[in-house]
C-alpha cells in the first residue's frame, strides 16, 4: 500500500482503494490545475509515518507527467543518483537524456524541472523530503533560491513531502526557508474511526471498536488486524510480543518526529499513565515542561482540553491525542522489557485494567465524533457546540456529551463501554448530571451510547440511544 523510497509506475491505479482523503486530492488536482495554467505551485505535505502521505501522493501522480521520488538515508551523490533514475522512469529515456545522465547538485536537479515545466505541465514528488535535509545541508534554502526565481508562466507542481512535522514545520514557520512560499499546505491526520473501519469492514462494530482503540487510524496497523481471531489474539499477536507491529511501530514514529533532547517521551508517558494535569505531569516526568507541553501540542500529540463552556480560569486537562499513542504509552510502555523478554500473555493479562479504561476513553470520543455527525446531518440541531465538561469547582461531576446552543446546555449525553444495554437507571443518574452543567435548559435532549445498545424501554423524543453500529455509519 505505501511506496517508500521507490518510484510510483505511472498509467496504472494504484491497486489500493483511497479512503477518506478526497478534499485532500481535490486541493492538489486543483493546485495542479493552476500550474498547468501558468502559476507554478509548491506545495507541502506532511504528517506522520503511517497516515498514507505516500499513497495520496501516488494517487495524485498518477496519469500526470509527474517524478515521485522517495529519498532514503543516503549521501547527497547516491541520492542524486536515484533521482536521475526516477526521472528516466517517469518521464523516459528522452528526459533523462536532456539531464545529462544524472545531476551534479540539487539546485542542478530543481531547475532542470523547472526548465522541463516551461511548456508542457510537470509534477515532481520529493517524498521524505527530511533525509534530504540531513544528506543535503540547507536544502530548504536551495529550494528557496530556485523557486525565487521560477519564471512566473513556469508549469510546474513541486510537492515536498514529509513524515518528520517539526522539522517540516520548521521549513515553512516564520524562520523557514521556505516561509510565505508554498501555495498549499496540507497536513494530513490519521483517519477517523468511520472510515477507519474501511480496512477492516468484516468486524462487527464493537469489535471494531476494540481494534481501533489498538492500531489507531493508520492503515498499516488496521490492515495487520486479523478479522478472523479474536482481540486477544490480535493484541498477543501484535502488541505482546517482540518485533510486534503495535509494540514497535510507536517508537520509530516519535523517533521521527520528535528531537531526542526535551524530554518529549517522559511528558507523554506521564500522561499516558494518567496525570493529565501540568502540575502532576511535571512531577511525574521530573522536568520543566512548558516548551515539551508546547511541542507536543502543535505536533498533534498531546490535547489541552478545557470542559465545553468553560468559565474563565477553568483547568486544563492534558491527554494523548492519539488512540493507537494513548495504547502504547498507557497500557505496553512501562512492560516493553518484560513482553520482549516473552512474557507478553502475562503483561497483557496484568494490564486488561488499563486497557479497559483505554477501551472506555476511545468510545467516550467516538459518542462525541457521532453527536457532531448528527448535528451536521441535522439529526440534532446544526448550530450545536459538542464535546465534554466537567465540573471546575465543587463536587466532582463529568458528563461525557455536551452541547451547547449558545449559552445554553440542550444535549447531555454519557457513554459507556459495557455489555449490558444502558437503561433507566443509567438515564436517571444522567438526569442528575444535568443538573449540574452549564445553563440547562428545562427540557434537555438526553442521549445514550452504549456498547451493549440501549433499553427501547426507555427511549422518548427526548431521549436517544445508540449502539456501536449506530456510531459507526457515516
Amino acid at each position: 500500500m505505501y511506496h517508500t523510497g521507490c518510484v510510483v509506475t505511472f498509467g496504472k491505479v494504484p491497486s489500493q482503494q483511497l479512503i477518506d482523503r478526497k478534499q485532500e486530492l481535490e486541493a492538489l488536482a486543483e493546485a495542479a490545475t493552476r500550474a498547468s495554467s501558468g502559476t507554478p505551485q509548491l506545495v507541502v505535505v506532511w504528517g506522520r509515518r503511517r497516515v498514507g502521505k505516500t499513497f495520496l501522493l501516488s494517487h495524485f501522480a498518477n496519469d500526470r507527467r509527474a517524478v515521485f521520488f522517495g529519498a532514503t538515508q543516503q549521501a547527497q551523490a547516491v541520492e542524486l543518483g536515484r533521482l536521475a533514475d526516477a526521472v528516466r522512469r517517469g518521464l523516459g529515456e528522452q528526459a533523462a537524456d536532456l539531464a545529462g545522465g544524472g545531476f551534479a547538485s540539487w539546485e542542478a536537479a530543481l531547475r532542470f524541472f523547472v526548465a522541463l515545466a516551461a511548456e508542457e505541465p510537470l509534477t515532481v514528488v520529493l517524498d521524505e523530503v527530511p533525509y534530504l535535509t540531513a544528506s543535503t545541508p540547507g536544502f530548504a534554502s536551495i529550494v528557496q533560491a530556485v523557486w525565487d526565481h521560477v519564471p512566473a508562466a513556469t508549469r510546474l507542481t513541486l510537492v515536498l513531502c514529509g513524515s518528520a512535522i517539526a522539522m517540516m514545520e520548521a521549513m515553512i514557520g516564520a524562520r523557514g526557508a521556505l516561509r510565505g512560499r508554498p501555495t498549499l499546505t496540507l497536513r494530513l491526520s490519521p483517519l477517523d474511526p468511520v472510515h477507519a473501519r474501511a480496512f477492516i469492514p468484516a468486524l462487527k462494530p464493537a469489535a471494531f471498536v476494540e481494534a481501533y482503540a489498538a492500531c489507531g487510524g493508520y492503515p498499516l496497523h488496521l490492515r495487520a488486524w486479523d478479522p478472523d481471531r479474536s482481540t486477544d489474539a490480535n493484541l498477543l499477536r501484535l502488541a505482546g510480543m517482540a518485533g510486534g507491529l503495535l509494540l514497535e511501530d510507536a517508537a520509530s514514529m516519535l523517533a521521527e518526529e520528535l528531537p531526542h533532547a526535551g524530554g518529549y517521551t517522559r511528558v507523554l508517558a506521564a500522561v499516558g499513565r494518567g496525570r493529565t494535569h501540568f502540575a502532576e505531569i511535571a512531577a511525574e516526568s521530573g522536568q520543566r515542561v512548558e516548551r515539551p507541553l508546547e511541542t507536543l501540542i502543535r505536533a498533534g500529540l498531546i490535547s489541552r482540553v478545557l470542559p465545553v463552556g468553560a468559565p474563565r480560569g477553568a483547568r486544563a486537562s492534558y491527554e494523548i491525542a492519539d488512540p493507537y499513542l494513548a495504547f502504547w504509552f498507557g497500557v505496553l510502555y512501562s512492560d516493553i522489557p518484560q513482553i520482549e523478554a516473552g512474557q507478553g500473555s502475562a503483561v497483557l493479562s496484568r494490564k486488561n485494567p488499563s486497557w479497559q479504561r483505554h477501551l472506555g476513553a476511545v468510545f467516550e470520543d467516538l459518542a462525541r465524533l457521532h453527536a457532531r455527525r448528527l448535528a451536521a446531518r441535522g439529526e440534532l440541531p446544526s448550530d450545536l457546540v459538542i464535546d465534554r465538561w466537567w465540573a471546575s469547582s465543587g463536587e466532582p461531576c463529568e458528563v461525557d456529551v455536551v452541547g451547547l446552543r449558545g449559552a445554553r446546555s440542550v444535549l447531555v449525553g454519557e457513554a459507556r463501554w459495557q455489555a449490558r444495554p444502558l437503561g433507566s437507571r443509567d438515564l436517571a443518574q444522567l438526569r442528575r448530571k444535568a443538573m449540574r452543567v452549564p445553563r440547562a435548559v428545562e427540557l434537555p435532549t438526553f442521549a445514550l451510547w452504549g456498547r451493549g445498545g440501549v433499553e427501547d424501554r426507555i427511549l422518548a423524543a427526548d431521549v436517544l440511544g445508540f449502539d456501536p453500529q449506530d456510531m459507526l455509519s457515516l
